[in-house]
């Protein structure tokens, strides 16, 4: 049985948005993989899962989760997981797995960055201004690049010389660079990251638990 805390449930609801079939193998550890291999989000989290779970439509487990104050997992069935009020069974929700081989799933083994080429801190309250005004603005692209002296990352698009664009000044530097991502790829939760890139197209955002790998533009 395993009790989900608030950190989990957002965490998971999180994950939903990267890819919203997920298998939960036994453990402490949560991975996802976006369908399009390019987000992958590993989170180690304070509960233990005893059997594995594979679902389909996470989104529509975690909102039956809402029907329970301090929701309950109960495993060990071969085809389905239960869920219940901690301490209290009267009501209860089952709810069907899914094949794991048909969901796109996470390696086991985390990921290592080829080379480390720029490192800097994001705090929450700066990623959520950039992610605001990205929609505000209606830009696709955030850019981190240096000019030698600043760190500036900024949300615009690109292959618009006129593009309105919101920047940050987050850091110092000695190289000159410019790395993009795609908006819609930070699905990321609004925490302090200490955020890595490589060269080769790939970013490492860390929180504490929570990780993040994530594909830049080319």
């Amino acid at each position: 049985m395993t009790v989900l805390t608030k950190k989990t449930f957002d965490i998971l609801t999180n994950f939903s948005s990267i890819n919203n079939s997920i298998v939960i193998k036994p453990g402490s550890t949560i991975r996802t993989l976006s369908v399009n291999k390019n987000i992958m989000a590993v989170a180690n989290v304070d509960e233990t899962f005893d059997d594995q779970i594979s679902i389909y439509d996470l989104a529509s487990l975690l909102n039956g989760t809402r029907f329970f104050q301090q929701p309950e997992l109960v495993t060990g069935t071969d085809n389905y997981l239960t869920i219940t009020e901690s301490g209290n069974t009267r009501k209860r929700v089952r709810y069907y797995y899914a094949d794991p081989d048909i969901i796109v799933q996470a390696p086991d083994k985390e990921l290592e960055l080829p080379s480390i080429d720029v490192e800097f801190d994001l705090s929450s309250e700066d990623l959520g201004s950039l992610l605001s005004a990205a929609n505000v603005y209606r830009v696709p692209d955030l850019c981190v690049f240096g000019d030698g002296s600043i760190i500036t990352i900024c949300v615009t698009d690109k292959k618009n010389d006129t593009s309105n664009t919101f920047s940050i000044e987050i850091g110092k530097t000695d190289k000159e660079f410019c790395y993009c991502f795609k908006v819609e790829n930070l699905r990321v939760l609004k925490h302090d990251y200490h955020i890595s890139i490589s060269k080769s197209n790939v970013a490492y955002f860390k929180s504490g638990t929570v990780r993040y790998w994530i594909a830049l533009e080319p």
